[in-house]
């Protein structure tokens, strides 16, 4: 088993940005150990469901990226925001592959504030226990 400090991964931040043509671009960025930081983006539509999407394509290319050398890819599957007890929450669903072992996983994060750093962290709740890091 290897060091579990190398494969310590960071968020860093999530956001989005409008485009022309009732588009945006989302942004996420995290840092792995011994790699620096990783950016991923993805675009979508405009509206609230279309910006998550993006967030969480985005999120899972860069955890792609920082895990290709382990075979690692996470490929989203869906995002919800949802109203639970008085909060809401962002679900993401997501496949994983690392090798030949494939798994479906859901990751759950607060949304209070900001729902594009939710969904971000939302993907890396789920991947991280994927990926034995908690």
């Amino acid at each position: 088993m290897t060091d579990g400090t190398s494969r310590v991964i960071k968020f860093v931040r999530a956001q989005i940005d409008p485009l022309p043509d009732d588009r945006c671009q989302a942004l996420v960025q995290v840092e792995r150990v011994g790699l620096g930081p990783i950016t991923g983006t993805a675009q979508g539509g405009s509206g609230q469901a279309d910006e998550l999407r993006a967030v969480a394509r985005a999120a899972a290319d860069a955890l792609s990226e920082a895990y290709e050398a382990e075979g690692v890819k996470v490929r989203i599957r869906g995002v919800q925001p949802v109203e639970a007890f008085g909060q809401t929450v962002v679900i993401v669903s997501l496949a994983a592959t690392r090798g030949t072992e494939a798994r479906s996983l859901l990751g759950v994060c607060d949304a209070t504030g900001d729902l594009a750093r939710a969904t971000a962290l939302a993907v890396l709740n789920c991947t991280n226990r994927f990926l034995g890091l908690e």
